[in-house]
């Protein structure tokens, strides 16, 4: 899978937290990784925690070679007590073990839809038996950069969507229904991106946008019932539509049909493009 670089650092930022809590956890000393491309077959290691020497930043890694390629060819952890003598793997890269005292280690690909992303290593300075709990805990570490990973890759993918539709919307190709629903879309990626910077960009844009949004709703001189105004409110405030229906004393099926109301007076198909149409139409702060 191709990543572009905004998506690749933000992966980087992941892995590199990752490795400072396998480094920390009882028994380990250390953490390093990277990145897998080439469809799972080349890792390089570009990331280190609390290793003494540089010798294993860069090196590039292939399926079979050494502990990490081991587990990127049989796509699953891989342990071994000592890493130098050890006869399950190969040993390109006992140099640069042996400088930085590297004893037992345990490898283990991250995996994102059936594709190795990343491999993380968690290695200690003193030989020991990798335990059931050590490995478990790691996996819940290793699992936990997947996910990290994958909310990487939809947000990326949102990305390009909303640049395709902007660049239509510039051309003049989008409709009203579709400008709301393109803001919707940039509010959701705003709302799942960990990244301050990328956040308040989409926030921008979101303004730009909303522009053509705001026109067309303001022209429509929506006007909402006592009711109606009054779920909108609550919706907008985070409540779920059995929450609204206990604080407005009504029944749920009567808040569906007020928000139905609303979102055909405002042209939205959605909760998300209802509060954003809402406030264009200055219907909510």
């Amino acid at each position: 899978m191709t990543t572009d670089v905004s998506a690749a650092d933000a992966i980087t930022g992941h892995l590199r937290r990752t490795l400072r809590d396998v480094a920390q956890l009882d028994g380990l000393a250390m953490g390093l990784g990277g990145l897998v491309t080439q469809a799972g077959n080349r890792l390089v290691l570009s990331e280190l925690y609390n290793l003494r020497c540089e010798l294993f930043r860069g090196v590039v890694i292939r399926p079979g070679v050494g502990l990490g390629g081991v587990a990127m060819q049989h796509r699953r952890p891989v342990s071994v007590d000592d890493y130098v003598t050890s006869p399950s793997i190969t040993h390109q890269f006992d140099r640069a073990a042996q400088a930085d005292r590297v004893r037992s280690a345990i490898a283990l690909p991250i995996m994102v839809k059936g594709d190795i992303r990343a491999m993380i290593y968690g290695a200690t300075r003193g030989e020991t038996t990798f335990g059931d709990r050590t490995i478990a805990t790691v996996s819940v570490i290793a699992r936990r950069l997947a996910h990290d990973i994958e909310v990487e890759d939809e947000v990326q993918r949102r990305l390009r969507r909303v640049a395709d539709e902007q660049a239509e919307s510039e051309r003049g190709a989008l409709s009203p229904a579709e400008l709301a629903e393109l803001n919707a879309e940039i509010i959701a990626i705003a709302s799942v991106a960990q990244d301050p910077a990328l956040r308040d960009r989409l926030h921008a844009l979101s303004k730009r946008v909303s522009g053509g949004v705001a026109d067309t709703v303001s022209r429509t001189s929506v006007r909402l019932s006592r009711r109606e105004s009054d779920v909108l409110t609550q919706l907008a405030a985070g409540y779920t539509n059995a929450e609204i229906a206990e604080r407005l004393c009504i029944l749920p099926t009567t808040v569906k049909t007020h928000l139905r109301n609303t979102m055909r007076k405002l042209g939205s198909r959605n909760r998300v493009e209802t509060l954003a149409a809402a406030r264009h139409a200055g219907l909510l702060p």
